[in-house]
C-alpha cells in the first residue's frame, strides 16, 4: 500500500460508515455545540412554546411529607428531653444487665455490644455526635428504658438512614442489643 492511498482510506475516528445511507428525515446540518446561546431577560416559562418552556419537578403536598420528628418522638415528654450521657449509660448498663441474666446469650455477644456502647460513649463525649444524631440515639434509649423495644428499633432505623456516616462505629452495637432485648422478650 503506498502512503498517500493509505491516508484517503483511513477514516477517522468519529467519521460516519463510508456505507451509511442518509434517509429523509436525517439531516447533513450540524449543530454546534460550542457556541453559546444569547441571554435573554424574559422568562421562558410563561412562553406558549412547550418546547422552549422549562419543566418544574413536582409539588410535594406536605400530607405527603413525612417528617422523622413526628416519627421519633411519639411524646412530647422525649421531644423536649434530651437525655444525659450518663443517663443513657445508666439505661445501657440496665438493658445490658438484663441480658447477662437470661443466660443465654454469649459472653462474646454481651463484650462486643459493650465496646460498640463504648465508641458511641466517647463520640458524643467528644462532641463528635450532631445535636440531632444525641437526640435520635437519646429516643432511643428512652424507648429502651420503656420497654418499648420494637418503637427502638424503628428509631433505630431511621437513624441509619438519616445519620449512616456518623453512627456507623458504634451503631452495630445499639441494634444488637435491640435485638437481643427482642429476643429475650418473645
Amino acid at each position: 500500500m503506498n502512503s498517500s492511498n493509505k491516508s484517503s482510506t483511513i477514516d477517522g475516528w468519529n467519521d460516519p460508515p463510508a456505507n451509511l445511507s442518509l434517509s429523509e428525515n436525517m439531516s447533513t446540518k450540524r449543530i454546534l455545540l460550542n457556541k453559546r446561546v444569547p441571554y435573554t431577560n424574559q422568562d421562558l416559562t410563561s412562553t406558549n412554546n412547550s418546547s422552549n418552556s422549562l419543566t418544574t419537578p413536582p409539588v410535594c403536598s406536605p400530607s405527603s411529607i413525612i417528617s422523622t420528628s413526628s416519627l421519633l418522638d411519639n411524646d412530647t415528654s422525649t421531644k423536649d428531653n434530651l437525655l444525659t450521657i450518663e443517663e443513657i449509660n445508666e439505661i445501657f448498663k440496665k438493658q445490658l444487665k438484663k441480658l447477662e441474666d437470661s443466660s443465654n446469650i454469649e459472653k462474646k455477644i454481651l463484650e462486643d455490644i459493650n465496646k460498640k456502647f463504648q465508641v458511641m460513649y466517647d463520640e458524643w463525649c467528644q462532641e463528635k455526635l450532631s445535636l440531632n444524631t444525641k437526640q435520635i440515639l437519646s429516643n432511643i434509649f428512652h424507648e429502651l428504658d420503656s420497654d418499648h423495644i420494637q418503637q427502638a428499633f424503628d428509631i433505630h432505623i431511621i437513624l441509619v438512614r438519616n445519620a449512616g456516616s456518623e453512627v456507623i462505629r458504634f451503631i452495630v452495637g445499639i441494634k444488637r442489643l435491640i435485638q437481643e432485648l427482642q429476643k429475650l422478650s418473645n
